[in-house]
This record gives C-alpha cells, sequence and structure tokens, in this order.
C-alpha cells in the first residue's frame, strides 16, 4: 500500500480534495470551489495552517475568503480606487474593499476547475486546478486580458509545494501581480516565545493598509530578522513589507515556536522579490506574504525595477514555486 494517497471527498457539501502522506503524518486540504483554497495543512500533528470556521463561511461571508488558509491573490494587497494604468490603457478594478479600495482580486473567491489529482510512489499526492478568465465575462469587462491560471500543490516527503503557472491567452501584454497569502497558526494567545527569521535585505515604510510611503531601507527590523527576531508582542493589524537579499537565491522564512520545539519553514522563488509580514486580529495566525510587486505598485513614481511592476505578454508563461514543511528539534 502506498504511503500516499489523494482522494475527492464531499466536506459540509463541498467537494475537497485531501493529500496525504503517511509517512510524515501529514495531510493537506485544498478547496477547488473556492479559490483554490489550500485551507488546512497538518505535519507530524503540528498544524501549520489556520482554516475557516466552516467551509460555508469561507465561501459566502464577507472577506472570508481573504481571511483564512492560503488565498490566492491577483492582484496582492490593495489599489487605490481601483485604478492604474498600464502602457497606455486604463484600468478600472471592483471597489471590493468598501469605500475606495480594491482588494486582492477575485481569484481567492471563485471555483476554479480540477484538471487531474492522484498519487503515487514516485510523484507523491497531488491535485491541479486551473482557472482562466476567459470564461468569466464580468473580469474580462474590466481586465480584458484572459489570463490562465494552473496551480499545482504537491504532498511529497512531509513537503507541500505548490506550482503555479500563468499564461497569457490574449493578444496584448498584461499588466501582472501575483502573490499568496497563508495564515500560519502561530500561538500569540498563549504567551510563548516566538521568533521570525527572513532573509530580508530592505524594509519599505507602510500605512496600516500596506500602501507604501517611500523608498525601502534597511531598518534595525530587517536586519535583526536576518538572525532571527521576537514577534510575540509583533501588533495586530499590523504589517512590514520587506525586500528579499539580492544574494538569496530561493528564500526561506522560518517561524519558530521556542516553547513547542518546532518551525515552520516557507521557501519561496525569486520569482517573488517581496514579502509582506501581516499578523490579523481575527484568528491566532501570522501571514508571510510573497508578492511579485509591493502594494499598488502600478500607481507608485518609483522605477519599475524597485516595486515589481511587470508585464506578461501574449504567449508568455510565468512559473511559481513555493513550499511548506516542519522542522522539529531533536
Amino acid at each position: 500500500m502506498s504511503r500516499y494517497s489523494a482522494k475527492s471527498i464531499l466536506k459540509e457539501g463541498y467537494s475537497v480534495i485531501v493529500l496525504s502522506d503517511s509517512q510524515w503524518d501529514a495531510a493537506a486540504q485544498v478547496i477547488p470551489e473556492a479559490g483554490c483554497n489550500l485551507f488546512r495543512f497538518e505535519s507530524g500533528e503540528h498544524p501549520v495552517l489556520v482554516p475557516p470556521p466552516s467551509l460555508t463561511a469561507l465561501r459566502n461571508e464577507p472577506f472570508a475568503p481573504f481571511k483564512y488558509g492560503t488565498p490566492i491573490l491577483f492582484p496582492p494587497n490593495r489599489v487605490k480606487q481601483g485604478q492604474f494604468s498600464f502602457l497606455g490603457r486604463q484600468y478600472s478594478l471592483p471597489l471590493n474593499e468598501p469605500p475606495s479600495n480594491h482588494l486582492h482580486g477575485e481569484l481567492c473567491s471563485r471555483g476554479w476547475e480540477v484538471l487531474d489529482y492522484g498519487a503515487s510512489q514516485e510523484n507523491g499526492a497531488f491535485v491541479t486546478s486551473r482557472f482562466r478568465f476567459g470564461l468569466h465575462p464580468d473580469i474580462l469587462a474590466y481586465f480584458p486580458h484572459p489570463l490562465s491560471f494552473t496551480v499545482t500543490y504537491r504532498l511529497y516527503e512531509g513537503r507541500l509545494t505548490m506550482q503555479a503557472a500563468i499564461v497569457n491567452e490574449g493578444e496584448d501584454e498584461a499588466p501582472f501581480a501575483f502573490g499568496l497569502h497563508p495564515y500560519f497558526f502561530v500561538p500569540f494567545d498563549r504567551g510563548e516565545g516566538l521568533v521570525l527569521k527572513v532573509p530580508a535585505e530592505e524594509e519599505w515604510p507602510v500605512t496600516k493598509e500596506a500602501f507604501v510611503t517611500g523608498r525601502p531601507v534597511k531598518t534595525n527590523f530587517s536586519r535583526a530578522l536576518i538572525e532571527g527576531a521576537s514577534i510575540s508582542t509583533y501588533p495586530e493589524l499590523g504589517c512590514t513589507m520587506l525586500t528579499f537579499g539580492d544574494g538569496v537565491e530561493d528564500p526561506v522564512c522560518r517561524i519558530h515556536m521556542k516553547n513547542r520545539g518546532y518551525t515552520i519553514a516557507y521557501q519561496v522563488d525569486r520569482q517573488f522579490p517581496f514579502v509582506l509580514l501581516f499578523r490579523p486580529d481575527w484568528a491566532s495566525a501570522f501571514s508571510l506574504e510573497p508578492y511579485t510587486s509591493v502594494t499598488d505598485a502600478f500607481n507608485l513614481p518609483y522605477d519599475h525595477e524597485l516595486t515589481g511592476v511587470k508585464g506578461i505578454k501574449a504567449g508568455e508563461e510565468l512559473r511559481f514555486t513555493t513550499c511548506l514543511w516542519i522542522e522539529t528539534e531533536t
């Protein structure tokens, strides 16, 4: 019998794909019907992600698609008044954070198509899902680019990998801004020692809504994060925007639960130059959000290389990879 399994189950009336690795006592759950959200992951009896109170809440409650599990973001974070321009074209995104912002896009709230799932000894357990803007006229009405998003979650050797491929199926270059918003279980409410390590280079000055107010600089906090900084008193609804160091090929961030003897490790590839730190006030969680650009980058008066502004050309494919696992003390 294989150590790996992948199965579709019915949970609260929704189809959920469950990936398992019995040797590592690891399991992941993905709900394609609600943004292809990786909403649960446990490894060695350690909770890694904060799940929603219910799948019905994740699917139906306002803002819930942004608040649990691993929302997929396009664009990440906020766009002021939903307005920006790119290559001479003006874009007006829906104001889904009243009264004046567009927040996180619609990938995390729409239903995705499951292309395949399965398991084998050689490849682990996986599920592949896709979302195509071209099938949604309401999205094309304000973002006239038929992008296709394909995401594979794979559980292998106790590690959960996400591989994303985004293709521009249209004829025009499209503005591109992509990110992820994992909510890691962190026991702030227990008064425990919590240490965060991030291979950070500089910190951006930002507002409480993560809007950039100046150029990035080295700070005491960005320097401390390289060796490990306490986040035990990190403020609720606080946020920090960081640039990864240039010399780091595939950055690994770590949240160390000192009292519990284990660490959440999160690796992202260099396609994500930025990471936003965020502590919600609705759950005992901490987010490490990899972004391809800083918040509202298309409206900033800085060089595109600094802010991450980019496009995806007609026929172009962009690929992204992250990996998530647990490290325990021996």
